[in-house]
């Protein structure tokens, strides 16, 4: 039996983490600052940070002989080259730096296996890492690279077949029943400690993130196989079709008014009866939220989830931005930790500004920049007090979390206010 808290409350599933243990492996220097001593007028936010950050960016740019090109690193205490942070902060600097964000692509593309697994990530020193699967984002990557130029990259139809095989890999050892993607490893997914993959076994999660993931890359093959005359964009255009039926079929809780999670373990035996359902985790992360951003939803199930749950704020909506988790989760807190990053609470950059792209999109244009206002004078307010910005927030506080001098996704600040006012999105295909 759980011991109970002092309001009465089961504490069987508070949150547990060994910052001793990081502390004696790290040093201090990834602690968390001071609180705010005081925030920025709301005018000046948006100038405070663009001039901030675009005089950061130079820091993140790497030059190394020990990668063929150009990179991008998160910054921080992250020296190595993440596929998904340098892919969203490619597309916050493709103007200021477009060799990097492609040659980010290529560096990663380079380390492909040959039967077609990506790596995660590639280090400091050119060795790329298999222990994770990486986020499917390379073909719609290479899209954005492609429409970012006025002619096409002359290197583009010789990954090509790269990318083919890297969708082949997936639909190899991923996709499963009703044509839905499992997470391959128990932990990797980005969102670090999500409860519906962190800790347990891979293979058997669909996640609604990285299904929506999955959809804007058949989107985006389609598109290059367009493109490049490949063979094809049918297809990748039919499979993303079904993707998206299917999603919104199995993963929709039409009483909840939310999209969740599936656990698509494989069929054991039975009677008489056969199993036509799924079981979903009743859990929530802002993973669940991928719909909106990518327009998997349709407009009725997102006035639902934004209604419900995006502008509550008694779920995922704080004064800083957009939490991770709900506010009304039992698992819900804001601790500072790393290895992993905590998701279970704390405001994001990634999670806000994608969320805010996705609101946009769906007509909630006014709330989107209300939203996004907030995260930005977070962000303001922290190179106010404390000269640098850091990688999540405490959602009910704002003080910031691990790792000052976190860019990355962050980056998308810079745009994120101009976007939504002229609609535009850099991440659209």
């Amino acid at each position: 039996m759980g011991t109970v808290d002092a309001d009465g409350e089961s504490a069987a599933w508070s949150p547990s983490y060994d910052l001793e243990r990081w502390t004696a492996r790290e040093g201090t220097g990834s602690f968390p600052r001071l609180p705010f001593r005081y925030p920025p007028r709301p005018g000046d936010a948006r100038q405070l940070v663009r001039a901030a950050l675009l005089a950061q960016v130079p820091e993140i740019v790497v030059n190394s002989s020990a990668l063929a090109h150009p990179y991008l690193v998160p910054g921080a205490s992250y020296d190595q080259l993440w596929t998904w942070d340098a892919y969203f902060t490619g597309l916050a600097v493709q103007e200021q730096h477009p060799e990097a964000s492609a040659g980010s692509l290529r560096n990663l593309l380079a380390a492909v296996t040959g039967e077609g697994r990506p790596p995660s990530l590639i280090d400091a020193s050119g060795v790329p890492s298999y222990e994770h699967v990486a986020q499917p984002v390379h073909a719609q990557w290479a899209l954005a690279v492609l429409r970012l130029g006025e002619s096409e990259p002359s290197w583009l139809p010789a990954v090509w077949p790269t990318l083919v095989a890297i969708r082949d890999w997936w639909d190899r050892h991923c996709r499963s029943r009703h044509h839905l993607y499992t997470w391959i490893d128990g932990a990797g997914s980005g969102i670090d400690n999500d409860r519906a993959i962190y800790g347990r076994p891979g293979g058997d999660v669909a996640l609604v993130d990285m299904n929506c993931f999955h959809v804007r890359e058949l989107r985006a093959m389609a598109a290059l196989a367009d493109r490049l005359g490949a063979d094809g964009a049918a297809d990748y255009r039919a499979a993303a079709a079904t993707l998206t039926e299917s999603i919104n079929t199995y993963m929709w809780d039409p009483v909840d008014e939310t999209y969740y999670h599936l656990h698509l373990p494989p069929r054991q035996g039975t009677t008489l009866q056969n199993v036509t359902w799924e079981l979903p985790y009743k859990v929530q992360s802002w993973g669940c939220l991928f719909p909106l951003w990518t327009g998997v939803a349709d407009h009725g199930k997102a006035d639902r989830l934004v209604r419900s749950h995006v502008l509550n704020p008694d779920r995922f909506l704080s004064g800083f931005g957009i939490r991770s988790t709900p506010a009304d989760d039992r698992m819900y807190n804001n601790l500072p930790m790393a290895d992993p990053s905590n998701w279970q609470g704390p405001v994001w950059g990634l999670s806000t500004m994608l969320t805010c792209y996705g609101l946009a999109r769906y007509g909630y244009r006014a709330e989107a920049l209300r939203v996004a206002g907030r995260f930005v004078g977070l962000l303001a307010a922290d190179l106010a007090a404390n000269g640098t910005i850091h990688e999540f927030y405490d959602a009910e506080s704002g003080r910031p979390g691990f790792n000052p001098g976190f860019l990355s996704w962050n980056l998308l600040a810079l745009r994120i206010l101009s976007d939504v006012e002229n609609g535009d999105d850099p991440t659209e295909l």
